[in-house]
C-alpha cells in the first residue's frame, strides 16, 4: 500500500513539474515552513500517514528549489559576486566592456609588472600588468599627465633585440591631467615569437590641433621602459584548432584555415581564394558566438591583420572563463569589388576622373595645392605639394550601421609615363567625414608630393564600400 502511495505521489509531482512556473525564494520559504508546521501538528497520527506527508513535503521542497534554480540549463536568479582583482581593481570600469580583459582578470591570467618610465615633460607611463600568449600581448598601463592640458597616448609599441613586427590597438582615455588607466594590445605575425627582453615605447602628443596635425618631433614625447617575459611559459598558453572550412559569399570563397585561442583573444586565419573574381576588402560584422542557449554571448572582432598576402588574421575577444564551450563564426557578408573595377584614373591638372568604380567618387571644389609649414607638418619652407582631394558620397541604406566603410588607395601609383610614385602617408594625408539624413560623405586628402607629374595618374583601390550581404557561419569548436 505504501509503495502505491509513493508511486502516485511521484506521478503527480512529475506532472506538476511540467507545468509549474518559477517560484520566488520568499514563496519557497513560506511553503517549506508551512509544510513543516503542518507535519508537526499531525505528528501523532499513524506512521504511514506521517511518512507519506513527509515525503510530499520533501518532494515539494525539492521541486520548488529546482524551479527556483531554473532547472537543467536554466539561468540562476541569484547574483554572483564579482571576483576580487586585488591590485587590478582600478581596471574594473575599463574592463566592463572588454570581455577578454575582464575574464583574464577573473581567471588570474594577468602577470603583475610594476615597471615605470622616467617622467618626461610631465608625462609618465607605468606598466601595471601583462596578459601574453603566442600571438600577442595585452598591457594594462597607468598614464600620469602632470601637465596643465590634455595629452594623448597615440601609440604603444614593443621592440626587441631582433626585429619583429606587431600591430597595436590601444585605448588612451581622454588624456585629461591626472591619472588614467588604459590598455594596449599588440598582435604578432604568424610564426613570430616574443623575445625575452622587450622595450615598450609610448608616444604622447598634446591634445591640440597644431600638435595632432603635425609630424614634427617637437610635439612628440617618447616614454620607454624595458621588461622581461618568460617566453617558455607563454608558449604553454592557448591552443590551435584546425578548421579547414570554406564560406562562399556572392560566389567568392573564403577559406577559414585555423584558430588560435589564447588569453589575449581568438586569432582566426582566413584566406581569400586567389581564383575569386572580386577583391574582398573585408568581411561584414564578423562575430564569434560563444556558448549556447541563454548563455550564448557574442565575441566581436576589433582588428584584422593583413600582411600583403591573401592571409587575413581576424582578432576577436575571448571568454577566458569558458575554455570548452562551443564557438561559431558568423559573418553578414563582404565588402568587395570586381577586380576590373579596382583602377582609379585621375587627371589632377584637368581635375577630371577618367575611370572609377562608379559615380560616387568626385573631385570636390577645393584647392589642389597645399603649402606645408612647420606648424602643420614640420617641413618649413617646402615648395607647393600636389594634393589629390577625393570625395565619396553615399545615400543612406537600412544597413548603414553594419556596412559603412571608407575608401582608400594603395600607397603606390603610376604617372602617365608608367613611372611609380608613392603617396606621402605621414605628411598631409588625412580623411574627413560628415553626413546627415540625406547621406554621408568621406573625403580623402592625399599628398602626392611636390613634383609635376605626367598625366593622368593611375591608382589602385584597396578599400571601397560595396557590400554583398549574405550571412554565413562556420563551427570553430
Amino acid at each position: 500500500m505504501f509503495e502505491r502511495e509513493e508511486e502516485l505521489a511521484r506521478d503527480y509531482f512529475q506532472a506538476v513539474d511540467r507545468q509549474l512556473p518559477p517560484v520566488s525564494e520568499q514563496k519557497l520559504d513560506a511553503a517549506i515552513h508551512a509544510g513543516i508546521g503542518e507535519g508537526s501538528r499531525r505528528g501523532k497520527n499513524v506512521r504511514r500517514r506521517y511518512a507519506f506527508t513527509t515525503a510530499v513535503i520533501l518532494t515539494v521542497a525539492l521541486l520548488f528549489i529546482i524551479s527556483w534554480l531554473g532547472g537543467p540549463g536554466g539561468q540562476r536568479i541569484t547574483a554572483v559576486p564579482p571576483k576580487n582583482w586585488g591590485e587590478f581593481e582600478a581596471y574594473r570600469s575599463l574592463a566592463r566592456n572588454n570581455v577578454t580583459i575582464k575574464t583574464a582578470l577573473d581567471a588570474g591570467l594577468v602577470t603583475p609588472l610594476h615597471i615605470s618610465t622616467q617622467e618626461k615633460n610631465g608625462y609618465k607611463i607605468t606598466l601595471d600588468g601583462m596578459i601574453a600568449d603566442r600571438r600577442g600581448m595585452l598591457l594594462l598601463y597607468t598614464f600620469e599627465n602632470r601637465s596643465v592640458q590634455k595629452a594623448m597616448v597615440t601609440g604603444l609599441s614593443l621592440k626587441g633585440p631582433s626585429n619583429f613586427s606587431s600591430t597595436s590597438y590601444w585605448t588612451g582615455g581622454d588624456g585629461s591631467p591626472g591619472i588614467t588607466h588604459n590598455y594596449a594590445q599588440l598582435t604578432l605575425e604568424e610564426g613570430q615569437k616574443l623575445p625575452e627582453r622587450l622595450t615598450a615605447e609610448a608616444i604622447v602628443i598634446p591634445d591640440t590641433p597644431e600638435a595632432q596635425l603635425s609630424s614634427s618631433n617637437k610635439f612628440r614625447t617618447s616614454l620607454t621602459t624595458g621588461f622581461t617575459v618568460d617566453t617558455a611559459e607563454i608558449e604553454k598558453f592557448g591552443r590551435e584548432i584546425d578548421i579547414r572550412k570554406t564560406m562562399t559569399v556572392g560566389g567568392q570563397r573564403i577559406h577559414i584555415e585555423k584558430a588560435y585561442i589564447g588569453p589575449t583573444g581568438i586569432y582566426l586565419n582566413a584566406v581569400y581564394d586567389d581564383q575569386n573574381t572580386k577583391r574582398i576588402f573585408s568581411v561584414i560584422k564578423p562575430t564569434i558566438m560563444s556558448g549556447k542557449g541563454e548563455k550564448e554571448t557574442a565575441l566581436t572582432s576589433y582588428m584584422t591583420r593583413s600582411v600583403n598576402t591573401p592571409l587575413q588574421t581576424m582578432v576577436f575577444h575571448n571568454n577566458n572563463m569558458d575554455a570548452k564551450g562551443p564557438l561559431k563564426l558568423t559573418i553578414k557578408g563582404i565588402q568587395a569589388l570586381d577586380k576590373s573595377d579596382l583602377k582609379l584614373v585621375v587627371d589632377t591638372e584637368a581635375r577630371k576622373i577618367i575611370q572609377a568604380p562608379d559615380d560616387r567618387l568626385t573631385l570636390p571644389d577645393r584647392s589642389t595645392d597645399i603649402r606645408f609649414t612647420e606648424s602643420s607638418s614640420g617641413v618649413e619652407g617646402k615648395a607647393k605639394s600636389g594634393q589629390l582631394v577625393l570625395q565619396l558620397s553615399t545615400k543612406p541604406t537600412p544597413n548603414d550601421e553594419m556596412t559603412r566603410v571608407s575608401f582608400d588607395l594603395d600607397d603606390s601609383f603610376t604617372d602617365g609615363e608608367g613611372v611609380k610614385h608613392s603617396i606621402y602617408r605621414n605628411e598631409g594625408t588625412f580623411w574627413e567625414s560628415g553626413g546627415n539624413s540625406e547621406g554621408w560623405t568621406d573625403t580623402g586628402i592625399f599628398n602626392l608630393g611636390s613634383a609635376k607629374l605626367p598625366q593622368p595618374l593611375t591608382f589602385t583601390i584597396i578599400s571601397y564600400p560595396n557590400p554583398i550581404l549574405e550571412e554565413q557561419s562556420v563551427r570553430i569548436r
